[in-house]
């Protein structure tokens, strides 16, 4: 779905298309950069200054490894408490991880997947009570001190399971069949693969939002998500950049 923002420099245009849309992008730049004073001395500067700063967001990978090994240690305790009948259900990891834009405090989504068919619905209520059944499992291992923060939380819209690894710090979101979520994760990571200008702007964006606490969805503020399909966005306006590459993914 493309957004249309008409402006007094391209409301002439009748039929909106990406070629419209990118001088519309443009001509909302010129406004923006006519009121701010840049001095083009400085923007070798900042951009340097940006790219540390992306280096130093970046995961290590020791960061990468804990986290694939807590994705295991998770498949084997569903494994235990739900059995395995022809390969499910499976843990998988989705969001940040996934799309590889993820910071070493960054949460990590996991799904219960039971359907190897993904047009197969699970219920609310069939979603709730793997979740409290899963949440019984993580007490014991609370008691044990292996995990701290369990929380099921099944008021949500997509009732999940938060659990805090004591071993890495890293704190863990559990839904059940959240294929849609995987499958936002899934384009996303070959959007980034397009271009890694994509990956950069995303994660300053990002780390921009969350010091302004603009991050925050429970506050009503932007998801991750949201803003990284506004920078997508912002991208795909851009000539050269992502416009090409996802226009070809419509045809």
């Amino acid at each position: 779905m493309i957004l249309l923002f008409p402006c007094c420099r391209c409301s002439e245009a009748s039929t909106w298309d990406s070629q419209v849309l990118s001088r519309h992008a443009e001509c909302l730049e010129l406004e923006e950069l006519t009121a701010i004073s840049v001095n083009p001395s400085l923007l070798p500067a900042l951009n340097q200054l940006l790219l540390e700063a992306y280096a130093i967001l970046r995961p290590k990978p020791l960061d990468y490894d804990q986290r694939n090994t807590l994705v295991d240690v998770f498949r084997k305790m569903v494994n235990q408490r739900f059995g395995s009948n022809s390969g499910s259900p499976v843990v998988e990891p989705f969001g940040s991880f996934t799309m590889d834009l993820f910071t070493p405090h960054s949460d990590l989504d996991l799904s219960i997947n039971f359907s190897a068919n993904t047009d197969e619905q699970y219920t609310r209520k069939q979603m709730i009570s793997i979740i409290k059944k899963f949440s019984k499992v993580l007490f014991s291992y609370q008691r044990s001190g292996i995990f701290c923060g369990v929380l099921p939380i099944v008021s949500a819209r997509v009732p999940i399971l938060k659990v805090i690894d004591r071993g890495t710090g890293v704190e863990c979101d559990i839904s059940v069949e959240n294929k849609d979520g995987m499958t936002r994760s899934m384009i996303i990571k070959f959007v980034s693969s397009l271009d890694e200008r994509f990956q950069i702007l995303s994660y300053l964006v990002k780390f921009w939002a969350k010091v302004h606490d603009l991050n925050t969805p429970r506050q009503l503020t932007m998801s991750s998500m949201s803003i990284i399909s506004l920078v997508a966005f912002h991208l795909q306006c851009r000539p050269g950049i992502l416009q090409y590459c996802l226009r070809s993914l419509t045809c």
